[in-house]
């Protein structure tokens, strides 16, 4: 399988983990002379190591990360990097995530 294809699967399989989304560098993706799919930009192959960056929407980490592992493990058999190490990265965590579901209509102090 080549690298475009398995980083794609890999990235619609993530998309499924409701609380986690690509890392992915700040400029515009709807650029025009951008001819590659931005969200691959979170996800790196080595012969040796998959990683995957994220930006976490919910917490805990914990289960949310058990969940990506789980959405990718399936992906990666029977491929080069089958064997890989998986380094899952936590690049950062959304604000919203600190706001509990009840409170996310409300401002603070109002």
């Amino acid at each position: 399988m080549a690298k475009t294809d398995l980083v794609a699967e890999l990235l619609d399989a993530l998309a499924k983990v409701d609380g986690l989304r690509p890392a992915t560098p700040l400029a515009p993706p709807n650029q025009t002379w951008m001819w590659w799919d931005w969200q691959s930009l979170a996800v790196d192959l080595d012969d040796e190591v998959v990683r995957i960056r994220f930006v976490a929407t919910k917490l805990p980490l914990p289960p949310l990360l058990r969940a990506a592992e789980g959405a990718v493990r399936p992906i990666l058999r029977g491929t080069a990097w089958e064997t890989a190490a998986l380094t899952l990265v936590v690049a950062d965590i959304d604000g919203e995530a600190f706001t509990p579901m009840r409170d996310r209509d409300h401002t603070i102090g109002s």
